[in-house]
């Protein structure tokens, strides 16, 4: 396992996530040059803004790490980190910095989620101290990290967006069988047994 709880050993490692996320902004400004609210121009899904943005994130839910193989674009979604009735007006809740590539589970249960704001920094996806927040167990379970044990506003928020739930140590187990089976090309037969055994999974798993 990978020290963040939202990759496998497969997915490749999110980089300088704050530039590409200015040059989105630098996008947006230069075709509407008074754009203040980022997200009212990234969350179209037909919009080039969200392509960019979900590359940015390496097409991957900043919460729970579900990707585009198992998930498709349109579950994919823009979510205010402090949510936006913080704020005196929406476009004043749409500047980059606060926003965050979701799924659609994760982005809905979150909702209107007060985030105390000593605990922000850590539980920011941005930022490399949520993958010390959370952790994968040896089941693959997402869990709070000892550290945090006792941190109330941590344990609030895993539990409101269900990093919990089954369906994420699931998606982790999709997405290292289809990461698995990418190396496996060269070898026919078993790249098409795995690909039944994932096919079995996806399954289930969209019926959860």
């Amino acid at each position: 396992m990978t020290s963040d709880y939202r990759a496998t050993r497969y997915c490749p490692v999110i980089e300088e996530l704050d530039i590409k996320k200015q040059k989105i902004v630098d996008m947006i400004k230069t075709e509407h040059p008074r754009a203040k609210d980022m997200h009212a121009y990234i969350r179209v899904n037909e919009s080039p803004y969200k392509i960019e943005f979900m590359k940015a994130y390496n097409f991957k839910c900043a919460y729970c790490g579900a990707s585009i193989d198992i998930i498709p674009k349109e579950m994919f979604e823009i979510d205010h980190f402090i949510y936006e009735k913080s704020f005196e007006t929406k476009a004043d809740a749409g500047f980059i910095e606060n926003l965050v590539l979701s799924c659609h589970s994760c982005n809905h249960r979150k909702r209107a989620l007060p985030l105390p704001e000593e605990s922000r920094e850590i539980l920011h996806p941005d930022s490399d101290k949520i993958k010390y927040t959370f952790k994968r167990d040896d089941n693959f379970y997402i869990t709070v990290s000892e550290e945090h044990s006792n941190n109330e506003a941590i344990i609030t928020f895993y539990k409101t967006i269900g990093l919990e739930g089954e369906i994420h140590r699931l998606d982790y187990l999709l997405m290292n069988m289809i990461g698995l089976q990418r190396t496996l090309e060269n070898n026919q037969s078993v790249y098409a047994e795995l690909g039944k055994a994932i096919d079995i999974l996806r399954l289930k798993r969209n019926l959860m």
